[in-house]
């Protein structure tokens, strides 16, 4: 068999493979964006919920010098109103 049979043989193989690749392969993917789900959405919904947890943490350490400054200045307050009240 020659190089043209060959190419014969094989290319309407190849194309038939092809197709069905690119079918299977469409089909999936309107599965996926049916349903609101997709490799790409799954990847940005990943790395949000990473950056919501990040700013998470850094709210709660902000809440916890706000509170922590809010109760030395109470504290302190509470000392110079002490210090300047006469003894009874």
């Amino acid at each position: 068999m020659n190089i043209t049979g060959i190419l014969g043989v094989t290319m309407p193989f190849a194309m038939v493979v092809a197709i069905v690749w690119i079918v299977q392969n469409g089909r999936l993917r309107r599965a996926e964006i049916m349903s609101g789900r997709s490799r790409e959405s799954d990847i940005v919904v990943t790395e949000m919920q990473k950056q919501i947890d990040k700013l998470t943490d850094r709210v709660a350490v902000l809440e916890k010098l706000v509170t922590d400054d809010d109760r030395r200045l109470a504290q302190e307050i509470n000392r110079l109103r002490d210090t300047g009240r006469p003894s009874t």
